[in-house]
């Protein structure tokens, strides 16, 4: 009895290329029932290489870059195709048969594309249906250029539906062209792992839903507590703040009393002073008037004298003596004089301090407004940093909610605080910090190395250090 060729193809960009790797490699959480793992070890690739898929295509996609070949980000890179042979006539070949027949659709793609653009032909006989997944570059033989648009169009599309079962059936297998209708067998090896997979999609999501509900219940449940809580403690810590900042607001009060008290006393014995040197200085100038007074009697007394050489020279010092001045009060002009210089100096250095004392206290009073300021964004300061501590504990404790349908944490505590330490790590260094916050433990520490290690890589990128590590 004939059998339909069954072929499938889809496009592919370089993002998608890893997850088709994931699938045929049997890489990850295994969703599909039909494959039985005991068999994996079957599986084998025409395509013989060291490089897994991803790096086949990456090489083939540098190579064209090389070549001066335009590749862009959203370019169709591959197109991966399964070809079937369907379950009741598997049953009835050999396994080399089964060989001969993936290798014929092998060889047609190297024919059609170039061997070096077949990056993989990996044959799975782990599951009820045998079935090849091979991987081809669109690349056009005569220009050498990737375009998915003129070798894979419809023209193209229905040329490999009929010369492909023409060289199976030259190879002896009794193979037609597809029909195009969904058999049960395209169903099970093509539709049912989408159908699968978006069943186990829509579990997960139930699951969350769930989980996300009963989270929401009950923070509303104990919103009010933790707002009360929340209120409460800021309205501790406001009232320790305040109570803080009155004490210090009184202990300067008290220093601006005294200050001000030992500022009036100065000034008040300045005042005495100032009065007692007034005092002096006035008796001085008195003193030192009555003294002129004398003096300018006693000359205009010998300008009406007649001096000659007949004049008694014994006369003259009586008359000479009659305007000096005693030593006594001499001595004793001078030692006011000294004094009313002294009380002068004092009152300047006196008026001097005084400036200084109110610049002192306006300084002061400047002081005590930043402190109360600094104090209020230092409460403030706190309660960010102990907000931002109780979000990552709240963030870490979802994370380690979150089971999957074994009960199992989908994620370990181990990986929730490596992403702690790097992201510690990573924000603190775009910020500037100088002082980052330390790692809780040794899984944050070591979140922190792969944050150090991501940093420098960047730095080497942009150019600020040596080739780039790989």
């Amino acid at each position: 009895m004939s059998i339909e060729f069954a072929w499938n193809a889809q496009k592919n960009q370089m993002s998608d290329i890893k997850g088709k790797e994931r699938e045929q490699e049997r890489e990850g959480q295994i969703k599909n029932d039909m494959i039985d793992l005991d068999r994996t070890h079957l599986n084998y690739d025409l395509v013989q290489s060291e490089l897994n898929l991803y790096q086949r295509a990456k090489e083939r996609v540098d190579q064209l870059k090389s070549e001066n070949k335009r590749v862009q980000k959203n370019s169709v890179i591959t197109y991966s195709n399964i070809i079937t042979i369907p379950e009741s006539a598997a049953k009835e070949m050999s396994k080399d048969q089964m060989h001969d027949y993936f290798k014929t659709c092998h060889d047609y793609f190297v024919d059609r594309f170039g061997k070096e653009n077949v990056l993989s032909s990996k044959i799975h006989l782990d599951e009820s249906t045998p079935h090849m997944h091979l991987h081809f570059m669109p690349i056009d033989k005569e220009t050498g250029r990737l375009q998915a648009r003129t070798t894979m169009n419809k023209a193209a599309l229905n040329e490999i539906h009929d010369e492909i079962p023409e060289r199976l059936r030259a190879k002896g297998f009794d193979v037609v062209r597809g029909s195009g209708e969904k058999t049960k067998q395209k169903l099970d090896i093509h539709q049912y792992k989408a159908k699968l997979d978006l069943e186990k999609e829509i579990k997960d999501l139930d699951l969350d839903r769930t989980i996300l509900h009963r989270e929401v219940y009950y923070m509303r449940n104990n919103k009010d507590i933790e707002r009360k809580k929340i209120e409460r403690g800021f309205e501790e810590k406001v009232e320790a703040a305040k109570t803080e900042a009155l004490q210090q607001i009184g202990m300067i009060k008290e220093e601006v009393a005294k200050f001000e008290y030992d500022m009036s006393q100065n000034q008040e014995r300045l005042i005495m002073d100032t009065q007692d040197m007034n005092g002096l200085l006035d008796a001085t100038r008195k003193d030192l008037e009555e003294h002129q007074k004398q003096l300018n009697e006693r000359i205009d007394s010998l300008k009406e004298l007649d001096f000659d050489e007949s004049i008694n020279l014994d006369l003259k010092p009586n008359l000479l003596n009659k305007v000096s001045i005693s030593n006594d009060t001499f001595l004793e002009l001078k030692k006011r004089a000294e004094v009313a210089e002294r009380m002068q100096r004092a009152l300047r250095i006196s008026e001097q301090r005084v400036q200084t004392l109110e610049k002192s206290n306006k300084e002061k009073d400047k002081e005590l407004g930043e402190m109360f300021n600094l104090r209020i964004e230092n409460g403030y300061l706190k309660r960010q940093v102990e907000f931002f501590k109780q979000l990552v504990d709240k963030i870490k404790e979802m994370f380690l909610k979150q089971k999957d349908k074994e009960g199992q944490p989908k994620v370990s505590e181990k990986l929730v605080n490596q992403i702690i330490g790097f992201s510690k790590h990573y924000v603190g260094q775009g910020l500037k910090i100088s002082k980052e916050a330390e790692p809780q433990n040794e899984h944050e520490k070591t979140g922190r190395d792969v944050a150090i290690k991501a940093l420098a890589a960047e730095r080497k990128e942009k150019g600020y250090g040596s080739e780039m590590e790989r």
